[in-house]
């Protein structure tokens, strides 16, 4: 059956469930075995529930300093969704529910979902200034009748949504893709641009990016780009920068699609990356810079040629992780 989404927790359903609880921001690699660890435990009539939030706890805590998200709440719901999960409960975080203490946190959690068991990090932390953790838990569970597993990290790297955010930040999307078990990727709408591209030979697509989004640092990328009328990845160059050759303000995200005619004014494109080919130049002249262009293209069709089965872009292009294993976090 499909992933039931609820929003609050007086509508999760009726029922035991298996629970856990976190941002799972990217829905990463390590966030991915979590859920699916809440997934196997819900046996016996339990049902693998889910909590996570929107806003994110540091746009309101802190927004002045909260990071960039690497998932729309949409896309975020829809991946934790494909591990399959029974419900997922969306909790509207307020600055009235980050003063609950810890354990009236769990009260209210019992009430609506009668957990039966919790499957958490051990780093976990909720209620008032983050005073509850996996340990207080295993203190209530006798007397709200739940048990409690830790999942520890296992071995290999770090997994997390914050080393994941530096990794984009420093233009490694092939690491970062590693990490999320999957491509990074952005969609946004084709905006009109200033023409610049066209005219160099280049003609390029302006993406309207949610500015919550963590886009990765400037400068040319390999990518795959798929238009909302098909749903078809095809070959592309993205560049994102603040065009220094022609002294424009603003940053941008520009795609230019290899093998394609055809007018994207006001369509959806979606975007991932596979790798970085340069970083963000000046140049002398508009005809140095389409020399450059012509380079980039020609890197670009040989990080292509790497991936084996190109004709089959949803199951060939994704990322040839290490096999190592994932840090069981919620970050």
């Amino acid at each position: 059956m499909p992933t039931q989404i609820v929003h609050g927790l007086s509508a999760i359903p009726s029922g035991p469930h298996v629970v856990t609880i976190g941002n799972f921001d990217g829905v990463h690699r390590g966030h991915q075995y979590l859920l699916k660890q809440v997934v196997d435990r819900a046996i016996d009539g339990a049902r693998s529930l889910a909590l996570t939030f929107d806003p994110l706890p540091a746009e309101v805590l802190r927004p002045e300093r909260a990071p960039k998200r690497l998932t729309t709440t949409e896309d975020r719901l829809a991946l934790m969704a494909e591990t399959g999960l029974d419900v997922i409960a969306v909790v509207p975080f307020t600055r009235e529910f980050a003063a609950l203490e810890a354990r009236e946190f769990v009260e209210r959690l019992v009430d609506a979902a009668q957990p039966v068991h919790f499957v958490v990090g051990a780093d976990f932390r909720f209620g008032h200034d983050r005073t509850g953790s996996a340990d207080l838990l295993r203190e209530l569970g006798p007397e709200y009748g739940f048990t409690v597993t830790v999942v520890e990290r296992i071995g290999g790297e770090e997994i997390s949504s914050t080393r994941i955010r530096q990794l984009l930040a420093e233009g490694d999307v092939r690491v970062a893709a590693d990490l999320l078990g999957r491509w990074h990727t952005l969609s946004g709408r084709v905006e009109t641009g200033a023409g610049r591209g066209r005219n160099l030979g280049f003609p390029t697509a302006n993406l309207a990016i949610p500015p919550a989004l963590a886009i990765p640092a400037d400068g040319i990328y390999a990518a795959h780009a798929a238009l909302e009328r098909d749903g078809e990845w095809l070959p592309a160059l993205v560049y994102i920068g603040t065009r220094p050759t022609f002294s424009e303000a603003g940053r941008v995200v520009e795609v230019f699609l290899l093998d394609f005619t055809g007018d994207l004014y006001g369509s959806e494109v979606t975007v991932r990356f596979l790798e970085r080919i340069r970083g963000d130049m000046t140049f002398e002249s508009p005809e140095a810079l389409t020399e450059q262009m012509h380079a980039d293209e020609a890197a670009a069709r040989r990080i292509f040629a790497e991936f084996e089965n190109m004709s089959n872009p949803s199951g060939a292009h994704a990322p040839r992780t290490s096999g190592r294993e994932a840090e069981r976090g919620h970050d």
